[in-house]
């Protein structure tokens, strides 16, 4: 970046989302910090598996996040045995791929646009499927009623929960503060954000600091937090989602 002044880019997310980003950050002149939001917690095993065990075997399934792998995809394989090789798998996005590549399933297919709508549009075409989406309790039974509405079977174990984040520390709103681009991965990060901070201090937040989130329900939900400056990045790869952030730095410096 043509400036010696360093920018600051705070990323609030679950644990080791984005990673790689930093590196390329720096490289650039700015600097991540990183404030955790929300803490996936995986709900046993044992009181979701058997219920699905005594469903029809599925043909599809839905992961919306690198935590639905840790807590449903990889207890899910450990009790059940490779996924034979015709179970279509659905990420999200690129995290939740590679995540999902890691817990050794190999048929991974992405939509073309991030996020659950994505998904949805994507399945919105063919013949019905009977689908399996592992969610978080927060995550709501949404998606699985558009799929329904579709013509779909569906069943949605709950399979992580998410736990409140630690409180904010003074350093920790005070990189919010100076922050020049805030970059938020999920509606529950939001909202938890507004749940952390004084009415006064979230409120000049929204109206001073560009924001960039994942996905259109990011976008909906922060624009109806009250956000000014709100832009959806691309999550394909590290590089593309680096670029998209010092572009939106050297628009917030202008």
């Amino acid at each position: 970046m043509a400036s010696n002044v360093v920018s600051s880019v705070v990323l609030l997310s679950a644990p080791g989302t984005l990673a790689g980003v930093d590196s390329l950050l720096r490289r650039e002149g700015a600097r991540l910090v990183r404030l955790a939001s929300l803490t996936p917690q995986p709900v046993p095993p044992a009181t979701w598996l058997e219920p699905l065990a005594r469903r029809p075997t599925p043909d599809t399934v839905v992961v919306t996040s690198p935590a639905a792998v840790v807590a449903g995809v990889r207890p899910w394989r450990r009790a059940s045995g490779p996924f034979p090789a015709s179970l279509e798998f659905w990420a999200v996005g690129p995290e939740t791929a590679r995540a999902l590549r890691r817990a050794g399933v190999l048929r991974v297919h992405r939509p073309r646009t991030v996020g659950a709508s994505g998904i949805a549009a994507s399945l919105s075409h063919g013949s019905p499927r009977r689908v399996v989406y592992l969610r978080s309790d927060a995550a709501g039974p949404g998606l699985a009623r558009v799929l329904r509405r579709q013509g779909h079977r569906v069943v949605d174990p709950v399979v992580y929960s998410l736990r409140p984040p630690p409180r904010l520390t003074g350093t920790d709103r005070r990189e919010l503060a100076r922050a020049d681009l805030l970059v938020v991965t999920s509606p529950s990060g939001l909202s938890g954000l507004q749940r952390r901070l004084d009415p006064a201090f979230f409120s000049r937040l929204t109206r001073t600091t560009p924001l960039v989130v994942l996905g259109e329900r990011s976008r909906r939900a922060a624009d109806v937090l009250g956000f000014r400056q709100i832009s959806v990045a691309p999550a394909t790869t590290a590089q593309r989602f680096t670029r998209h952030l010092l572009r939106e730095l050297r628009n917030a410096r202008k």
